[in-house]
């Protein structure tokens, strides 16, 4: 199945779901427990530690987020392919850091945005061509992760051909084994990587392969609106106290991430 194929196939399935899963929606009760989906392979957002925890911004995140609306909040990792469907078919109640975009505004509810990013391109350090623009990609070895901001810029990149992945860390690997000559990633997976995991081994192109800024937010099921609502109050409260800058600064180093 080709690239386009696969991301449009994966898209009609979640519609699919949203279409037949449920009733047409009524007066909505606030969240008394929150289960939140997540890829546990995304560093620095959600990865699994040495003792088999899963760890990362947004575990903090979700976490603070049920401090805040007073609930407890359950964490779960799962293949970022099946994300959505797996919240329309209720296994869990959010994905609490996705990007938002058109396509899937049209099967999902969005909180306010918690995040702001960038694509951009990541190659070894001491390659040849250390400055890659979109246009270069028509002619390089290049991998994304499926379902990802980075794969949506891909697949409208005339003339760019990415192998893709399940996982981001597969693609780093094969970077690493020299299968491909740049990794296409959002700015704060691959601004983690370059740093910690494979510290003077990789490289971040410093000019993002794109314009667009990319926001994130809490996607939701579209019937919840009254949960919509107390997770918008909720997350204003953190941005409000300082507890969503000060778990930016405790991954990313920074606040830049933070949306205002």
């Amino acid at each position: 199945m080709s690239f386009r194929l696969r991301n449009l196939a994966g898209l009609a399935g979640a519609c699919l779901l949203a279409a037949f899963s449920f009733a047409p929606a009524q007066a909505q009760e606030k969240f008394t427990s929150l289960t939140v989906g997540a890829d546990p392979h995304f560093r620095p957002i959600s990865f699994v530690d040495e003792s088999g925890l899963i760890v990362g911004f947004d575990v903090d995140f979700a976490n603070a987020l049920g401090k805040h609306l007073d609930i407890p909040v359950k964490y779960e990792g799962m293949a970022w392919d099946g994300i959505i469907p797996a919240l329309q078919a209720k296994k869990i109640d959010a994905i609490t850091n996705m990007v938002i975009t058109e396509e899937r505004q049209q099967i999902v509810n969005f909180s306010d945005p918690i995040m702001q990013q960038t694509i951009v391109a990541v190659v070894k350090t001491g390659a040849e061509k250390q400055a890659v623009t979109l246009d270069d990609l028509k002619s390089l070895r290049t991998g994304v992760m499926v379902s990802t901001a980075a794969a949506t810029l891909l697949e409208k990149a005339e003339g760019v051909e990415p192998v893709t992945y399940n996982t981001v860390v597969d693609a780093y690997n094969d970077l690493m084994l020299g299968r491909l000559d740049v990794v296409v990633v959002e700015s704060v997976n691959g601004s983690f990587i370059a740093a910690h995991q494979f510290k003077d081994k990789l490289h971040i192109v410093e000019k993002p392969l794109s314009d667009d800024v990319k926001l994130n937010g809490i996607a939701l099921r579209k019937d919840e609106t009254e949960g919509l609502r107390q997770i918008n109050e909720a997350i204003a409260a953190m941005k409000a106290d300082g507890s969503l800058e000060a778990i930016a600064v405790k991954w990313f180093g920074n606040a830049s991430s933070i949306p205002q």
